[in-house]
């Protein structure tokens, strides 16, 4: 027989307004009395406003008759009348049998004012801030789910979408879980929940902005709810994801991971079931046999999935490359900029050099004392070094290629391409430190004048071979297995004329951290973060094409030299990835003196477009406007139908806050740095008959016209408005180049045009950013 039962008031009050209530925003003053004309019982002040709403559950009754009474209040605590927008569903948590995960079904899901998609039952506002609703559906006519003293039910409450006087009140959910005793559950599933999923995507909301917790989806997409189980949450919430996500799929704790209310954040290695699995495993086909041996139900599952081979098919790469990795460090002692060469070899070719001094070290921390490039286990190690502060990069004019500064490649998997990789000179060892002079670089600027007082950047990229267990450093002969070696943790140190600076000198814009909220981390013993983020999704690897070894190639190219553009999407398995430093050691290579690369010239966006100069300023390859530019599918090879190199960026661009550490967005920071380079005449070094293979390289590219730095930052966000009918992709918005050239903004100009005047920051300064990007 079901049972009817009631909430204590004073429990409710106690236990399920403490948890559900929103914080109330209280600024410390009384507030207003409420307006005669406002309904409202005598004598009690009532809110003629509001900017959000609190939602206290009062009591609940469940059974052939449910009933809810609920307090609703504004940020000043003031009662809140005359609401007419609610929603209402009720769930039950049904423990699930032979090896079935427990699962929540759908009692009723009602809403008011009542619609074709939803009846409204009895609803009376109390004009004191309380309200009571009634359900218009049995509950206990539900077969899919008996209401027990020890079973979970879940109350889902809605408000918003509706004004509060002047004030159109968004839409929140609120949620309260109890027991059938009408006490606190003794139990509730919550395998993810907002904060996980606000990790990558900022404030969610679905079904027009209806529903905005993840606890609402898991009690509404119930398997007795929606026919396709495909739609039932944990499969639906698979689904949208695989493939998409910027981190390894192969990742579950990318968005499994543990947090005050996600106490069931393991159920994706405690749980197994079929029906989860096959959202990615989908080759299987667990009824019929295919690719794994037919089952009648979940029952046997756990008898060899365990948590521990579960953990370790999935996450055993990744789990095992943090392992490996400690085995080896390549370190920098020492580095420096010299005003002239001390290395024999390089005394010949007068300029500026740096000497950088590397030791190898053990997992203990000790020097193994070998020379670097004399050990036989490194499948390659490489540095990547500039000079210039915080704008990256010498060489502006005829060597432009400079702006990429030098990579001293001690050992190499790379071809020797002329202009680009260096060859290591050793100018000393000693008690297992070796000293490299890598040079020379060019001190003049044609901005900056000499910048020799100026400091720079070193970060390393290494691979090591080992033996198939993990355990030991092997030799990469060649018959060793590299692919059981490891990838060194990426670091970035600062350096000027005198050594090491023992801080960073340029302020931090980023962090691991907050990239890697969506691209996933690794985190060495020592509490060394670093984001997890695959380079090969845009640069070439062996093998590919001529074009390996150039700057973002983006691609292969086929026999009839037509570039096939690579997907961007995460590899299954995180030891495949390259762990980087937040992407700033980057800077090495992305910097405004480096112009976008033959590829966008000659294969997305050409000369006599209309848009060229617009297209190639968004295709930059500068740190701070590639990363803007590719999340907003701004890029010249993005932003069309289908087209293999869009981004399914996850929250709004607008948040500047989800990526950025602080108010390092303030754009007095843009305020007279570098132009950004471009090539727009690039079609005499495309042909050169003299060089037909290097003329494809983007190190062919020389600067002839400039853009302003801020305009192209802006751009690279607000650039582009959606394609219409009859074009394939994404428009350049012209009035907003308009706007940025009435305030300054120079795109294309040659470098005696160049005025650096641009004013964008007297308007657009930290508190107006904050306004327009609605920012707290």
């Amino acid at each position: 027989m079901m049972k009817i039962f009631d909430m204590k008031v004073a429990t409710l009050a106690t236990l399920i307004g403490l948890l559900l209530s929103g914080c109330s925003g209280d600024d410390g003053e009384n507030g207003k009395d409420g307006d005669p004309g406002i309904p409202g019982k005598p004598g009690i002040p009532v809110a003629t406003d509001a900017k959000a709403l609190t939602v206290a559950v009062d009591t609940i009754s469940v059974g052939a008759q449910s009933d809810i009474t609920f307090t609703v209040t504004n940020e000043k605590d003031l009662p809140v009348v005359g609401l007419q927008n609610f929603g209402f569903i009720l769930s039950g948590l049904e423990q699930g049998v032979e090896g079935d995960a427990n699962q929540w079904k759908l009692l009723s899901s009602e809403a008011c004012p009542a619609s074709k998609y939803s009846k409204c039952g009895a609803l009376v506002d109390n004009q004191d801030g309380s309200y009571t609703y009634r359900f218009e559906k049995d509950i206990t006519s539900e077969s899919a789910f008996t209401i027990t003293d020890d079973k979970t039910l879940r109350l889902v409450l809605r408000t918003g979408g509706e004004a509060v006087g002047a004030t159109e009140v968004s839409y929140a959910n609120t949620h309260v879980d109890f027991s059938g005793q009408g006490e606190a559950a003794h139990y509730t599933k919550n395998v993810v929940n907002n904060q996980n999923c606000s990790s990558c995507h900022d404030d969610f909301a679905i079904h027009g902005g209806k529903y905005t917790e993840v606890e609402t989806c898991a009690a509404c997409h119930t398997d007795n709810k929606v026919s396709d189980m495909s739609k039932v949450f944990p499969m639906l919430a698979h689904e949208a994801h695989i493939g998409v996500i910027s981190a390894p799929v192969g990742g579950c704790d990318n968005c499994h991971f543990e947090n005050e209310q996600a106490t069931d954040y393991a159920n994706w290695k405690m749980v197994p079931t079929a029906e989860t699995c096959v959202t990615c495993h989908s080759d299987v086909d667990f009824k019929e046999g295919v690719n794994h041996w037919p089952y009648a139900d979940n029952s046997q599952c756990a008898s060899c999935h365990t948590p521990e081979v579960i953990e370790k098919l999935h996450l055993a790469t990744y789990q095992g490359q943090n392992e490996r990795r400690a085995n080896l460090h390549l370190t920098v002692t020492d580095a420096k900029m010299v005003s002239a060469p001390q290395a024999d070899e390089n005394k010949g070719t007068p300029g500026s050099y740096v000497q950088l001094t590397v030791d190898i070290l053990d997992k203990d921390g000790n020097s193994r004392n070998e020379q670097l490039d004399k050990v036989n286990y490194l499948y390659y190690a490489e540095f990547y070094i500039n000079w210039g502060g915080q704008d990256m990069g010498m060489g502006l004019g005829e060597n432009v290629a400079a702006g990429r500064g030098k990579i001293l490649r001690v050992h190499t998997n790379k071809g020797p391409y002329p202009g680009y990789s260096d060859k290591p000179i050793v100018l000393n060892y000693e008690n297992g430190k070796t000293t490299y002079e890598i040079g020379p670089f060019e001190m003049e600027d044609e901005f900056e004048g000499d910048i020799s007082d100026n400091y720079g950047i070193v970060t390393p990229r290494i691979w090591f071979c080992m033996d198939a267990s993990g355990e030991n450093i092997m030799d990469c002969d060649g018959q060793t297995d590299w692919s059981n070696g490891a990838a060194g943790y990426n670091w970035l140190e600062f350096f000027d004329n005198k050594g090491l600076l023992p801080e960073r000198p340029r302020r931090e814009v980023v962090t691991n951290e907050l990239c890697g909220d969506c691209h996933g981390t690794t985190t060495s013993e020592d509490g060394f973060v670093q984001m997890t983020l695959n380079c090969r999704n845009c640069h070439s690897k062996a093998g590919d094409s001529e074009f390996h070894g150039t700057t973002c190639v983006s691609g292969n190219v086929d026999s009839e030299e037509q570039i096939l553009l690579k997907n961007l999407m995460p590899r299954g398995e995180r030891d495949w990835t390259t762990a980087s430093n937040a992407a700033e050691e980057c800077m090495a290579c992305h910097n405004a003196n480096v112009p976008p690369t033959q590829v966008i010239r000659d294969a997305h966006t050409k000369q006599g477009d209309k848009d060229y100069v617009e297209q190639l300023t968004m295709s930059h390859p500068d740190q701070k406007v590639w990363i803007h530019s590719m999340h907003a599918n701004n890029r010249a090879n993005q932003g069309g139908e289908g087209w293999r190199r869009n981004v399914e960026y996850s929250a709004d661009l607008a948040n500047c806050a989800k990526c950025h550490k602080g108010d390092s967005y303030d754009a007095k920071y843009l305020v007279g740095r570098k132009p950004l380079a471009l090539d727009l005449d690039y079609m005499d070094t495309y042909t050169d008959p003299t060089n037909p293979i290097n003329g494809r390289y983007a190190v062919d590219a020389k600067a002839d016209a400039y853009v302003s730095p801020t305009a192209a930052v802006c751009l690279s966000c607000h650039g582009k408005r959606a394609a219409e009918a009859g074009e394939d992709r994404r428009q350049v918005r012209n009035e907003v180049i308009a706007h940025m050239k009435q305030n300054g903004a120079q795109f294309g100009v040659p470098l005696n045009e160049y005025s650096g005047e641009e004013s964008c920051a007297v308007c657009h300064n930290l508190n107006n950013l904050k306004e327009s990007h609605n920012l707290k």
